[in-house]
């Protein structure tokens, strides 16, 4: 599939390795430049953590495409409805609660945007996309990717 992937995996911590290796692989695919793919991989890997830690699930989604010519969304689905979460500003001891805080940096960099479903079962990200990636040109609307009601994240 060139336009995207969307696979389901356990909640479970080896499953973050696995969406990193698929979408390392997509992005490879599709030409994106090293530094975005760093961006994508850094907020799937967050996305991931975030929905196995909090969800109540057993299993969650993950997918990548592109919605739009030019822009490259991934979504994460814990399927568990909850009150919206907030960016975190830990200490510099602190060992947790930085993913977030990572997420928005990096779509805030990258010229992006984030937030959640307005049922918080989903996060999602949203980075443009340079012209020189070959996939940029794929851009698929399916109804299906797109939410009813979503909420975004300011970026400061």
């Amino acid at each position: 599939m060139t336009d995207g992937f969307d696979m389901s995996m356990p909640a479970a911590a080896e499953s973050v390795g696995r969406a990193r290796r698929v979408a390392r692989a997509w992005c490879r695919y599709c030409r994106v430049p090293d530094d975005l793919v760093d961006a994508v991989l850094l907020v799937m890997s967050e996305m991931c953590a975030n929905a196995i830690l909090h969800g109540g699930s057993d299993s969650i989604g993950v997918r990548a495409w592109l919605p739009s010519f030019g822009v490259l969304r991934i979504e994460v689905a814990d399927y568990t409805p909850s009150r919206l979460p907030a960016v975190q500003h830990p200490s510099a001891e602190s060992e947790h609660g930085r993913g977030l805080f990572l997420v928005d940096a990096v779509a805030a960099d990258a010229g992006g945007s984030w937030g959640f479903s307005a049922d918080g079962t989903s996060a999602w990200c949203t980075l443009p996309l340079p012209r020189n990636a070959s996939c940029w040109r794929f851009g698929v609307p399916e109804s299906d990717h797109s939410s009813s009601a979503e909420v975004s994240q300011a970026s400061a």
